[in-house]
């Protein structure tokens, strides 16, 4: 596989290979990257309650998307399982979007064990991005895993990470950056900085690219919940390392070119680009606050407190463990945000569009 970079290849690109190619890309290892044996764990994984909520919360508006959803980056079928278990008798088609096909039978075999056989006339699998969205569009950490191209800053000459094989391993290498990713990096300083010499951070043109793309094939609700910041946070001069990271056994580290395909990569999402490509493709702003707030206030808590164990003093302690880790703002609950946006259907007057409206946090944008 190293031989792959022999010649020196963009960081970008020797990210999607780490992550995407189909025979030694990350996520072609399947289902035992997810959970608590494998290296990180989502939050479908660590409670229901938290795809349960999300439902709960699409409620009002599937009727105007024709109940139909398109789930991007499925996992093991989770999310899916527990939206349908809250939202189900308005869903009418559950599409799950996934370039990882060997995740299909585990997602199959948890829908099925959950809402049986009966499923399948529901949930349909595809392999490559819809012409038309017409429907709810969910990302749950989707926009983290997309490519990133990576900048370090020296006055008068920005540079680009690219990646080689030298002497048995790969290396990084420092190239002047393009002019025009010289001007959009130049532009950021000016804007956030100054930046101290060698400030490094990093720019995910596919993830802006995707929500375009998203945006205009939509005729619905794209609602993604992901961690990051807004720009002024993200290229604040003090985060001079970025926010790119690898994790593997739950342990994220900066090493991020050793053991290619066998940990994951991703970076924090900039979710001021992500409002600026949406609104440039014509899509309208439905709300964007933080997670712990959002399931807060879309009553999770209720739900929580309807399961017989939840108050069990020892059954119910990892499940209130889990619940915390969702809400807290020391975990998930501040750190991952929850933005929405809409095209041709919107959520006026739903509960959806009050909770986005009580806990606005659009102006951080």
């Amino acid at each position: 596989m190293l031989s792959n970079f022999n010649q020196a290849t963009r960081f970008d690109e020797f990210m999607r290979f780490a992550l995407y190619d189909p025979q030694h890309g990350y996520y072609a290892r399947g289902e035992q990257i997810f959970g608590r044996q494998g290296d990180f764990i989502t939050a479908p994984e660590l409670s229901p309650l938290f795809g349960q909520t999300l439902g709960k919360a699409l409620r009002e508006v599937l009727p105007r998307c024709n109940g139909v959803v398109y789930e991007f980056g499925a996992g093991t079928g989770q999310l899916a399982c527990d939206i349908l278990q809250t939202a189900g008798d308005l869903i009418t088609q559950y599409n799950i979007v996934d370039v990882s096909a060997g995740l299909k039978p585990v997602q199959l075999a948890k829908l099925k064990a959950l809402h049986g056989p009966q499923v399948e006339q529901k949930v349909r699998w595809l392999g490559q991005l819809p012409t038309e969205l017409g429907g709810v569009v969910l990302g749950n950490e989707v926009l983290d895993a997309t490519p990133v191209r990576r900048f370090k800053w020296q006055k008068d000459n920005p540079q680009e990470a690219w990646v080689q094989h030298l002497n048995g391993e790969l290396r990084w290498v420092w190239k002047p950056a393009d002019p025009v990713f010289a001007t959009t990096i130049s532009n950021l300083q000016a804007a956030h900085g100054p930046w101290p010499e060698g400030y490094e951070s990093e720019i995910a043109e596919q993830s802006t690219a995707w929500v375009s793309t998203i945006t205009e094939r939509l005729n619905g609700l794209a609602l993604m919940i992901d961690y990051g910041f807004h720009e002024a946070l993200y290229y604040h001069p003090t985060r001079n390392k970025g926010t790119l990271r690898a994790t593997s056994r739950h342990t994220a580290h900066d090493d991020f070119l050793v053991k290619a395909g066998e940990q994951d990569l991703t970076a924090h999402v900039n979710f001021s680009a992500i409002y600026d490509a949406m609104t440039d493709c014509g899509g309208d702003l439905e709300g964007y606050s933080h997670q712990g707030e959002f399931l807060l206030a879309h009553g999770i808590l209720e739900l929580a407190q309807k399961q017989p164990e939840f108050t069990h003093p020892t059954r119910g302690a990892l499940m209130r463990q889990n619940l915390n880790t969702l809400l807290n703002e020391a975990d998930m609950g501040e750190a991952f945000k929850v933005i929405c946006w809409s095209k041709g259907v919107n959520a006026e007057g739903t509960r959806l569009a009050q909770v986005f409206l009580d806990k606005d946090r659009s102006g951080d944008l």
